[in-house]
């Protein structure tokens, strides 16, 4: 049986998803408590699962504090937590999984001749309190498109992080936007880029068969730059990204194998990229699951 409750939580830094055994059937089922941007995209393979003979599986959600709390008094098996870039992970006290990621994607029109660009660029186009700001092109080297003024425009929707992460990720102290930055649904936003060269925009997710151009990003100007890919984004060198881990304790048990292979199967990797987030690489996820395979063994 699957049982989902759902609660919302307004600061994207308390995402949370968790699973948790009832006191009345230890070991043999989870409760989930899960955020209100994740929700729907682990719901169906966790209710596949539940669907097995030996594991019951429910869902609710919770702040991440009160869960933390449960999570080291024993009361819930496993806690998956969004871990911002620089924060502190309980390693010491917990075993930490990969499990997925949100990104923000930087993207201009197909027409513009740029491909990349560093981060303290974009914070100059697009922050207010900045030290440098950027308003035409020619200001960050397109010196053939002369005094065209850059459009910056990001996209906002309820169901995403990306504008949020990326202020906290590229502007100084997590910032505000310029005035002349449009906020649109990212609907309006891809349909302005197929129209306009001049515009630059911050996504929640890379588009398909649209006229936008994902740009390559890099910490500073003199360090390489990096596409939006799953290995780039898990292995670390794209650098707008927030991490979902999987948090539970040291010692394993059947149900904790059955929940992990769920959280990095193919169909939860499927689930994941439709809703816009990043799985894990598939070698990385293979590797998870066969070791996973060679612990039971033992």
């Amino acid at each position: 049986m699957f049982t989902f409750r759902y609660f919302t939580f307004p600061s994207f830094f308390a995402l949370l998803l968790l699973l948790s055994a009832p006191t009345t059937l230890p070991g043999e089922s989870f409760r989930l408590a899960v955020s209100d941007l994740l929700a729907d995209t682990v719901v169906f393979p966790l209710e596949e699962l539940s669907g097995s003979d030996d594991l019951e599986v429910s869902m609710d959600s919770m702040g991440s504090l009160p869960a933390l709390e449960r999570l080291r008094s024993g009361a819930i098996d496993l806690a998956i937590m969004a871990f911002p870039k620089g924060s502190e992970t309980p390693r010491s006290e917990f075993s930490i999984y990969p499990f997925a990621y949100a990104a923000s994607i930087v993207v201009v029109n197909e027409n513009n001749p740029l491909d990349e660009i560093s981060l303290n660029r974009l914070a100059g186009i697009f922050g207010m309190s900045e030290e440098f700001n950027f308003t035409t092109w020619r200001d960050i080297g397109l010196s053939g498109w002369g005094s065209r003024k850059i459009k910056p425009v990001s996209s906002h929707s309820e169901e995403s992080i990306a504008l949020e992460l990326f202020k906290h990720s590229v502007l100084f102290e997590g910032g505000g936007l310029k005035p002349s930055v449009d906020v649109l649904p990212e609907e309006e936003v891809i349909t302005l880029l197929e129209k306009d060269p001049a515009l630059i925009s911050v996504l929640s997710r890379v588009p398909e068969e649209s006229a936008a151009k994902v740009l390559l990003l890099a910490l500073d100007d003199g360090s390489p730059a990096y596409g939006p890919t799953e290995d780039n984004i898990h292995f670390g060198d794209y650098p707008i990204r927030l991490t979902f881990s999987i948090v539970g304790p040291k010692s394993e048990s059947r149900q904790l194998s059955q929940v992990l292979r769920t959280m990095w199967s193919d169909e939860m990797a499927n689930q994941l990229k439709e809703k816009g987030f990043f799985a894990l690489p598939e070698t990385v996820r293979r590797k998870l699951i066969m070791d996973l395979d060679m612990d039971s063994s033992n």
